[in-house]
């Protein structure tokens, strides 16, 4: 961006694994086994302010005469942050942790609760992976052309059958068949190169809860983000055809977040016709241009 300084953030548990045996989590050391133990949204949420805080708000940020202005210096520890999918999930995590540093929350593709399809969808992916107990680095071993001394799982079937369903899930059916077969390999490719299964069997496990009892339910998430009555303004955009997070569910939570208020043909909720879940690759431009005119108004 011309106008603003931009920071992407990775979640915890997705990316490669890291470059060693021995690792630091939190300042303390662990072996590549325990490196996935913890990724719950609470620990995305603290993870995420300390990226920014060490992104933006560090002594030598704050005080770099050349990056940062008067008026940068008088707004300083408050950002807007826009999201997607799990993304959005992390997003609504850190709000709910410290929601006087936000000033504006853009959210896409997710709702208070998952739908029936959305359930499927999520125990087929379980089914996939397998459950936490079940997936070691040994068993990679047994995947032909597994190289068991690279701890990254890009070659197992499990992975690879992992990405199809991801994307099938997530782009509409058109928007797939205007791609073609040869397109969406290179993006299973991707998921395949970029993730391990360790990973996602941990984010799977640790973050997907929902319902009263779960406090990192994105409905009890935006309870909490609307009682603090610190966030200027929130908004929710869905696909009209988005299967994980089906536009009645993003309706939902559009209007826990505001506090009860309609949220239909407002500034709080969109839903973006002939879109599946990926809004913000099927619709790039429109998505942006709605960031933008959010973040500017």
């Amino acid at each position: 961006s011309r106008r603003r300084s931009v920071l992407v953030y990775e979640a915890l548990g997705q990316g490669p694994p890291p470059p060693s045996e021995v690792c630091s989590v939190d300042g303390l050391e662990v072996t590549l086994e325990g490196y996935y133990d913890d990724v719950s949204l609470e620990r995305q949420g603290r993870d995420f302010w300390d990226v920014v805080e060490e992104a933006f708000f560090s002594p030598a940020v704050i005080h770099d005469e050349e990056t940062m202005s008067s008026d940068d210096e008088a707004t300083a520890a408050v950002v807007d942050v826009a999201s997607f999918s799990f993304g959005a999930r992390i997003a609504m995590a850190a709000a709910s942790m410290k929601p006087n540093r936000i000033r504006r929350l853009h959210l896409t593709g997710v709702g208070a609760e998952r739908d029936g399809l959305a359930n499927v969808i999520l125990a087929s992916w379980n089914e996939i992976l397998g459950s936490n107990s079940a997936g070691t680095y040994d068993d990679m071993e047994t995947d032909e052309g597994c190289d068991p001394e690279n701890h990254a799982s890009e070659c197992t079937s499990r992975l690879l059958s992992f990405a199809w369903s991801v994307i099938l899930a997530t782009y509409s059916g058109e928007f797939l068949a205007s791609a073609g077969p040869d397109r969406v390999r290179t993006w299973v490719d991707g998921v395949c190169r970029y993730n391990t299964e360790e990973g996602l069997r941990a984010i799977l496990a640790q973050t997907h809860g929902q319902g009263d009892e779960d406090p990192w339910s994105p409905a009890n998430m935006a309870r909490r983000i609307r009682s603090s009555r610190a966030i200027e303004r929130c908004k929710i955009v869905v696909g009209s055809r988005d299967k994980m997070s089906h536009p009645t569910q993003a309706l939902r939570l559009a209007e826990i977040l505001q506090a009860g208020g309609t949220a239909v043909g407002g500034r709080a909720y969109r839903v973006v016709e002939g879109c599946g879940h990926a809004v913000p690759m099927e619709a790039m431009r429109l998505w942006r241009e709605d960031v933008l005119g959010f973040l500017d108004e």
